[in-house]
């Protein structure tokens, strides 16, 4: 592990991964760390977007998660199992992006992915490690964490990647602007059975 870190990451997601792999690749010092007991076993988050595609193409490994992932070529909308409604995604944003299409790459797939090629630069993740507070300390900042037990330790940043509840956003009082939807969603790993598309890769949303 690099010595000296002056960066601290908080959040082991996709964003604070992403991060962490940045940093490793340019030698720059840090730590990054994370509350929860290891990396998520669902799916939660699905679509990865053409501008996240060209931010991997600079790593050299859009193709790979483009392997591990599904292309959203087509969209049915299905009444009583009959196909009622066709969209075609697969090039919707051609011209404009070398990769014109929504992938959809589970969350949890995609965050052991970054974990494998943080692995292979010799970082790890410091899990079960909350960030409890924050201060700015002359041009730095003082930070309280708790693992095992209690660690105050200092550094020059830190990036808040710890997403919608993020601790670092609400240490700092910054607001989280935005809207709530009004109908609720659920997202669910099942198992299922019945007809698929032939000769194509197929997700279902009900």
């Amino acid at each position: 592990m690099m010595m000296n870190p002056q960066i601290l990451i908080v959040g082991a997601g996709p964003t604070g991964l992403v991060m962490a792999y940045n940093l490793a690749r340019h030698s720059i010092p840090f730590r990054i760390i994370d509350k929860s007991d290891g990396p998520g076993q669902a799916s939660r988050a699905m679509a990865i977007l053409p501008r996240t595609l060209e931010f991997y193409q600079q790593f050299g490994f859009a193709d790979e998660v483009i392997d591990r992932g599904i292309k959203m070529e087509d969209v049915y909308v299905r009444v009583k199992n009959k196909i009622k409604a066709k969209v075609h995604l697969g090039s919707l944003g051609e011209g404009l992006s070398p990769f014109p299409f929504i992938l959809t790459f589970p969350q949890d797939d995609h965050e052991q992915f970054l974990l494998g090629k943080l692995k292979n630069l010799g970082i790890e993740v410091e899990w079960k490690t909350e960030l409890l507070s924050l201060a700015e300390h002359g041009e730095g900042v003082k930070t309280l964490l708790k693992a095992q037990q209690e660690e105050t330790a200092y550094f020059k940043y830190i990036c808040g990647c710890d997403g919608a509840h993020s601790t670092v956003r609400k240490q700092l009082k910054i607001e989280f602007k935005g809207e709530k939807y009004k109908q609720h969603f659920y997202v669910m790993d099942v198992h299922g059975s019945g007809e698929v598309m032939k000769d194509q890769k197929n997700q279902y949303f009900i």
